[in-house]
């Protein structure tokens, strides 16, 4: 994995490139009037961070990297912000009442809220789709695997053949039809290898009389 790609990555950067201790990294960072404590630093490097990373310690994070803002926002999994909203309101901006100050405030929240929602939704369906991906690649390769092990184990198709026999003979014992269903006769080994079912499942069908029968009956009746 890229240095880059995640916050503890950039610390170690930061480590390697001062050659320092995280508590001298924080001093460094206090000193270029950034805020971070060396208590952050060293949860981050720990994996035992327990809170999202504010805008402030990730700025002072890049700058102790060497990497543009953009670099360490995207490692924490962050929007890069734009420049200040500040700076870009109209001149005479502060010199409204308190009350327009309040609905200014108010509209901005309202907007935030409604990105920040947007934004979790999309992570929310993103990271379904990537799991139902994951679900669907291990049921192809579960079936592949399948397969596989059934050619290796039938290399000449019997016993495919076999499980068709008796897949169209329960369409056909069901009533069902299919365009490509057809009976097949069985003889020798093949319909060896068929189970046959015991007598008492047989008993509530007429017994069907073979073809000598027939004649050994019409022969009787001419007598």
């Amino acid at each position: 994995m890229n240095d880059t790609e995640t916050l503890k990555g950039l610390i170690e950067m930061a480590v390697e490139r001062h050659q320092t201790s995280a508590r001298q990294l924080a001093f460094k960072a206090q000193d270029a009037g950034l805020k971070i404590t060396y208590t952050t630093l060293n949860q981050i490097r720990s994996n035992t961070y327990k809170s999202v990373p504010g805008d402030q310690t990730i700025r002072a994070i890049a700058w102790l990297a060497g990497v543009e803002d953009s670099v360490a926002f995207t490692a924490a999994g962050q929007p890069v912000p734009g420049p200040p909203l500040a700076d870009e309101l109209p001149p005479g901006a502060d010199n409204l009442s308190p009350k327009s100050r309040k609905a200014v405030v108010e509209m901005v929240r309202v907007l935030v809220d409604l990105e920040t929602t947007s934004n979790d939704t999309r992570t929310i369906l993103e990271t379904g789709r990537e799991h139902d991906r994951h679900k669907l690649d291990k049921f192809k390769a579960d079936m592949r695997a399948e397969r596989d092990s059934w050619d290796a184990n039938d290399p000449d198709g019997s016993k495919q053949k076999t499980l068709d026999n008796l897949r169209q003979a329960a369409l056909a014992r069901d009533g069902e039809t299919s365009e490509d269903a057809v009976i097949t006769e069985l003889h020798g080994d093949e319909a060896r290898s068929i189970p046959v079912p015991p007598r008492e499942r047989l008993a509530a069908h007429p017994k069907v009389k073979t073809r000598r029968e027939q004649l050994d009956d019409e022969g009787a009746s001419d007598d």
